[in-house]
């Protein structure tokens, strides 16, 4: 017993001197951490600002402190710190090699506990009454760490103690005091390791947790700022929910559903913070389905790729939107130089924008805003796709103007295609007036032509030009001459 009483202390000493290296490691982190997060906390108000008067520099400063916080959270962060810094390493060092010892001793308390276990000669020995009180503080101990987030961080892991500790009232009950005092100095020494390595995991889940809220936060303030942008945009500041509702369905619709994409995805996010502040985290860490450390490091990935996919948007939803109004703006031009001034006939009935796609006329963004822009759910009209235009001359020829969006690194170029349907041979002379009649028409600079404008007289060049668009024009324009012909 005195053997096992002496390993008892070496372990209990061991495991306070772990518990306090690791505190002063801990120390030396959160110096770093609690830092980052008071500059963060202070520049909130600022961020709102920022976020508001598009105040870019101040916007990418609070985007590093978000970095350089979630980096002293990060393990990188401490082996950079233990690097540098030579007290810090000195802790580590000594976290180690505690650690090792401290392994070491509570495989030969183990072994003799095993030992005591298995030796009936010894069934008498040792007092009854030393046995009740190791049992005690081990059902003391049990406990204070069945009130610990045990289920959530430690799975599984008390039922073993809980075992233990029957085990050793069973071994009281017989008699055998002093195996069960060894069972109860077991129980106790795993039961206090399994207490540290909760808290320290429930500490890490906290900093993530801290970090999500922040970062979700930046991302709910940019998403709130980016209706605002767009509402200005497009010269709409009118507040009541009607106008809040068509505006969320125009910036849905020419950001392709992007918008309430990223809204969504932030929203779920958001239920979790919600419900961790809502019941506590005490609460929340009994919910079988609660979001654990890895779900935490996961949601912050998602939400930086949630900021990426807001920012590009940001973007492409503008330029389509401005680029869709300047091919309109450009086909009603042409259609009056063309049949005011060349005296050609427009076919109607042919021209418009392009009919959406099965998949895109499905879509919620597509029906909302065909609703709320034409009230009729019937149309299949595109305006973020091509606008085409057919006009035929006295002698019956097809003349054929496609403006179409050319996207390409986050902004949307208008370009057209003109086509003439000879039925015959070309009339080079005939295809150049056309050509300069729209660069009158759209008041096209010399100097931009050559870059919108391009004429293809053979629609198979057309089908093998690279771009996608490209491609699909001549497929509609075959289709059209064909049904011509």
């Amino acid at each position: 017993m005195d053997e096992l009483k002496r390993l008892e202390r070496e372990v209990k000493d061991l495991q306070w001197q772990l518990k306090q290296q690791n505190e002063e490691a801990e120390r030396a982190r959160n110096r770093l951490i609690e830092e980052n997060r008071r500059n963060l906390n202070v520049y909130q108000a600022e961020m709102q600002r920022a976020i508001k008067e598009h105040d870019n520099a101040a916007k990418s400063e609070y985007e590093r402190l978000l970095r350089e916080y979630e980096y002293s959270i990060s393990d990188e962060a401490g082996r950079k710190l233990a690097e540098i810094d030579s007290d810090y390493n000195r802790i580590l060092t000594g976290v180690r090699r505690s650690e090792e010892e401290l392994a070491r001793k509570n495989q030969e308390l183990q072994e003799a506990v095993q030992a005591l276990r298995g030796d009936i000669s010894k069934r008498e020995e040792g007092s009854r009454a030393q046995a009740q009180e190791y049992l005690q503080n081990a059902v003391a101990e049990f406990r204070e760490i069945e009130a610990k987030p045990h289920e959530k961080f430690m799975p599984k892991r008390l039922a073993v103690f809980y075992n233990a500790i029957k085990d050793a009232q069973q071994l009281l009950k017989s008699g055998m005091f002093e195996a069960a005092t060894a069972v109860a100095i077991s129980a106790r020494s795993g039961l206090e390791r399994l207490g540290y390595n909760i808290d320290d995991k429930a500490t890490e889940w906290d900093k993530q947790f801290d970090l999500l809220s922040f970062k979700l936060h930046y991302l709910r303030s940019m998403i709130k700022q980016e209706l605002d942008d767009w509402k200005q945009y497009i010269g709409q500041n009118d507040e009541n929910c009607d106008s809040r509702r068509n505006r969320l369905i125009e910036i849905n619709y020419w950001s392709r559903g992007e918008y309430a994409a990223v809204v969504m995805a932030c929203n779920r996010i958001n239920a979790v913070i919600s419900d961790v502040e809502k019941e506590g985290k005490a609460a929340y860490f009994k919910r079988p389905d609660g979001a654990t450390t890895d779900d935490l490091k996961q949601f912050i990935q998602e939400v930086d790729g949630l900021n990426d996919r807001l920012t590009a948007m940001s973007v492409i939803d503008k330029s389509r939107y401005a680029a869709s109004c300047k091919r309109a703006e450009w086909g009603e031009c042409i259609i009056d130089f063309f049949t005011d001034e060349i005296n050609l006939r427009w076919i109607d009935e042919l021209s418009g924008f392009r009919e959406a796609s099965p998949e895109a006329a499905a879509t919620k963004e597509y029906r909302d805003y065909i609703q709320i822009q034409f009230g009729d759910d019937s149309l299949r009209e595109d305006t973020r796709e091509w606008l085409k235009l057919v006009f035929e001359n006295a002698s019956g020829n097809r003349i054929y103007v496609y403006i179409l969006p050319i996207e390409s690194k986050g902004r949307v170029d208008n370009k057209i295609i003109l086509h003439i349907d000879f039925g015959g041979a070309e009339q080079p002379q005939y295809s150049r007036d056309i050509y300069a009649h729209i660069c009158e028409a759209i008041s096209l600079d010399e100097e931009d032509k050559d870059n919108v404008i391009l004429y293809t007289p053979d629609v198979n060049e057309l089908q093998a030009n690279a771009n996608k668009a490209y491609k699909e024009t001549a497929k509609d324009l075959e289709q059209l001459k064909r049904e011509n012909n």
